[in-house]
């Protein structure tokens, strides 16, 4: 194991509510009816639209993107400040980048909304390369971010574990051919029979993705990209 894909929302970070209440925000600023929680937090991952289209089936692509700038803007005054890593977050990062493990954010979010955030709450040194929505074409659970962290990393997909709570998270990291963990501290607190492994707590998370790298000396996780780690975090 080399390199691991971590989703944002309801696994690095404890904002799934945040996501909910700023899209009811939008939605019944425009005379919607607020959606329940479960609707919204179960599409964790997905864009915006397709969110919104909830509320509005038959949403036009003028108003669609009329109501992702109205929720970024939103978003980022009020939830981007308010936003905290979940207690473990931290001590993980570090521990894998102290085991020689390449790191990469493979979220819904706009990369640069995501590097912003975990820049902010102190995460410089421990994540090579911040991926989001905007990066790719295909959102999740199409492979296609998994696959471009893959690449920017320069690792394969039996090097790669990606980690998430949502069936989006999960599917993709199958789609791309990774190996998949599904945390159950995020929005789906039940195990997604897609995931091939489950935790439940930060400590389970270090012993199994450590475990992943193997005995040293065997195949497991290979020192840094000295050109990554001289160049610092990218984004696209």
């Amino acid at each position: 194991m080399r390199a691991v894909l971590w989703d944002l929302d309801g696994t690095l970070t404890d904002s799934v509510r945040f996501v909910v209440d700023t899209a009811n925000t939008i939605i019944t600023s425009h005379g919607g009816a607020a959606l329940e929680f479960e609707r919204v937090g179960a599409m964790s991952g997905l864009p915006l639209e397709a969110v919104f289209r909830l509320a509005w089936p038959t949403l036009t692509e003028d108003d669609a993107e009329r109501y992702r700038v109205e929720y970024r803007a939103h978003y980022e005054r009020h939830a981007i400040p308010a936003t905290r890593l979940y207690r473990g977050a931290r001590a993980t990062l570090r521990a894998f980048h102290a085991a020689g493990l390449l790191q990469a954010t493979v979220t819904g979010k706009r990369a640069a909304d995501c590097e912003r955030i975990l820049r902010g709450l102190g995460i410089k040194a421990d994540i090579e390369v911040y991926l989001g929505g905007d990066s790719v074409s295909r959102p999740k659970p199409a492979p296609d971010l998994a696959q471009l962290a893959m690449a920017r990393l320069g690792c394969a997909p039996d090097e790669t574990v990606v980690v998430g709570d949502s069936i989006a998270d999960i599917g993709m990291g199958r789609a791309a051919g990774a190996r998949t963990i599904q945390v159950l501290w995020g929005f789906a607190r039940e195990r997604l029979p897609e995931a091939e492994r489950v935790v439940g707590t930060w400590a389970e998370l270090r012993d199994v993705v450590l475990a992943m790298t193997g005995p040293r000396g065997s195949r497991g996780a290979k020192p840094p990209s000295t050109i990554l780690r001289g160049r610092g975090p990218l984004r696209s």
